[in-house]
């Protein structure tokens, strides 16, 4: 594990539109710098988290600039939205701005009273600002659910909202082709939860059925400037329609079992019946044990016999 980098806490007064004259501390270490509102995060973490995950994405950051991450954590919501400054959903609590090498997180209070790990969302931000500077070059051809699945992906993301409308809509054949999740996602956060479900599962297979250096050989095509569909068909061997289909076959196979054991009802009605016939084999066998016993106790020993 890396060591704990050395922080750097200093006062300045920025001025956001949300908050004209409020004090804000920094926090700085090598690679980043945490913006926050003075009293109300311990920085230490953040800086600890987003370190040690950069560390992790060493493949990305060869030869990354010298210029430093921000992080900036917005006490409310209505702080985050305001400084994002962009189109953003309500829903939505972490925005990475990976040419600006800029990223806008909710306080991590609010993301654990959504059920959030800060880990995760600061992981997922940073990795899209490390995969857009190593991939730059071809950028602008890269598809959105490629984006959003290689940054869950390296994040080792799981949210389980997601996981479960992607099971409800596999097995009611309501998923969305990847062509069009190419430039933008649904705004809905039902039908928004499905775009990154899909996406960070197509990721998912994409590995297992053609090997983790696969997809890094894909990443270093991009890294280069070819073209994302040049570059996909070169390393995967298959064009992205074929690929789409190929991991839409999958699904159903891939996902029965646990399609059973996520219905609630399903799933303890299950256990119900498997505690039902261990009872019953229980109480079978006992019936046997005694029966045997007492046939046993009927049969005169050999030496009592005259």
């Amino acid at each position: 594990m890396p060591t704990q980098p050395t922080i750097a806490v200093f006062s300045l007064w920025l001025l956001f539109p949300a908050a004209a004259s409020a004090v804000w501390e920094v926090a700085e270490s090598p690679h980043f710098r945490v913006y926050f509102r003075a009293g109300t995060v311990a920085p230490a973490p953040i800086v600890q988290h987003a370190e040690e995950f950069y560390a992790e994405m060493h493949r990305l950051t060869r030869g990354m600039p010298n210029a430093k991450i921000d992080i900036r954590i917005c006490h409310t919501q209505a702080d985050f939205q305001a400084a994002v400054h962009a189109p953003i959903q309500d829903w939505a609590v972490g925005c990475a701005f990976p040419r600006q090498r800029r990223i806008f997180i909710q306080n991590p209070t609010h993301l654990a009273l959504a059920k959030l790990q800060l880990a995760q969302v600061l992981r997922h931000e940073i990795a899209h600002v490390l995969f857009w500077q190593y991939t730059q070059k071809a950028s602008a051809d890269i598809p959105l659910w490629f984006v959003e699945g290689i940054a869950i992906y390296l994040a080792k993301e799981w949210v389980p909202s997601r996981h479960e409308t992607l099971l409800s809509r596999i097995f009611s054949n309501t998923l969305m082709p990847l062509s069009e999740l190419a430039r933008e996602f649904p705004t809905a956060q039902g039908d928004a939860d499905l775009a990154y479900a899909q996406s960070q599962d197509a990721l998912r297979w994409l590995v297992e059925v053609k090997g983790s250096e696969t997809l890094w050989a894909l990443v270093e095509h991009l890294h280069a400037g070819h073209p994302f569909h040049t570059a996909f068909e070169d390393t995967v061997g298959w064009d992205v329609a074929t690929f789409d289909a190929r991991w839409r076959a999958s699904l159903p196979e891939r996902y029965q079992w646990m399609a059973l054991f996520s219905n609630v009802y399903l799933f303890w009605g299950g256990i119900g019946g498997l505690a039902l016939l261990s009872y019953l084999f229980c109480r079978q066998r006992r019936r046997k044990h005694l029966k045997k016993l007492a046939e046993q106790e009927q049969e005169i020993d050999a030496f009592f016999e005259a």
